[in-house]
């Protein structure tokens, strides 16, 4: 009989490519949401949910800034030949559809399509129970809470393995970036031949934004991030 072929073992997706994946396949996101790693920069910069928004505009319509990921964008022309369009988006609390007139459409047109995550300017109301968005500006979520990055990231490990592949992204990321948004690290070890969990502070500090965030809850050994 002939062996069975070794076939090469091919790296894993990193999150932000299997969610996409994930979406391009079955049209919803499994594994998490495009937005998770955001939320704590996002709450800082008081950028509402969805969940948040709809337990607020119950005290009365109100403009507040509302982040989400673009999954579909359809264009319509009014009657005066106006063009307007509905865009559906969602967020790690749910679904949501804003509608964009033709000034807003066309500053911001190329920021709203699918796989994009945006923060959005809205106009928020009820009508018959149903929550009514328009939008008035639009910017990437990343420029959004480019100022308000974790103040330090502690990485929770189950394997001494999982060290060098950390501080690998780490680096990666801080050289790629340069001075801006850079803060503590702190790596907290449990291992059954250790007494209990060992937390030591690296030395230099490292550029931490949601992208290095997600990328090194990908690897294998990290049991969790957290910010600090």
């Amino acid at each position: 009989d002939l062996p069975a072929p070794r076939l090469p073992m091919p790296e894993d997706w990193l999150p932000t490519e299997r969610l996409a994946e994930e979406h391009r396949a079955i049209g919803f996101y499994l594994s998490g949401h495009p937005l998770d790693d955001y939320l704590g920069p996002l709450k800082r910069k008081n950028i509402l949910t969805l969940a948040e928004l709809n337990q607020k505009v119950k005290n009365g319509a109100c403009v507040v800034k509302l982040a989400g990921t673009v999954t579909a964008k359809q264009e319509r022309k009014s009657a005066r030949g106006n063009r307007f369009a509905f865009a559906q988006l969602s967020d790690p609390t749910g679904l949501y559809e804003v509608t964009i007139f033709s000034d807003t459409l066309e500053k911001y047109r190329d920021l709203l399509v699918p796989g994009e995550n945006v923060v959005l300017s809205v106009e928020a109301n009820l009508e018959a129970e149903q929550l009514k968005l328009l939008a008035r500006g639009v910017q990437t979520v990343d420029r959004a809470v480019e100022d308000a990055a974790a103040m330090g990231l502690r990485i929770f490990l189950n394997t001494p393995d999982a060290i060098s592949s950390v501080k690998t992204r780490l680096e990666t990321a801080t050289q790629n970036a340069g001075r801006r948004g850079r803060g503590p690290v702190h790596l907290v070890l449990s291992h059954p031949d250790l007494p209990g969990e060992v937390e030591v502070a690296l030395k230099q500090e490292y550029t931490l934004n949601p992208q290095i965030k997600g990328a090194i809850k990908h690897v294998p050994g990290v049991q969790l991030v957290e910010e600090f």
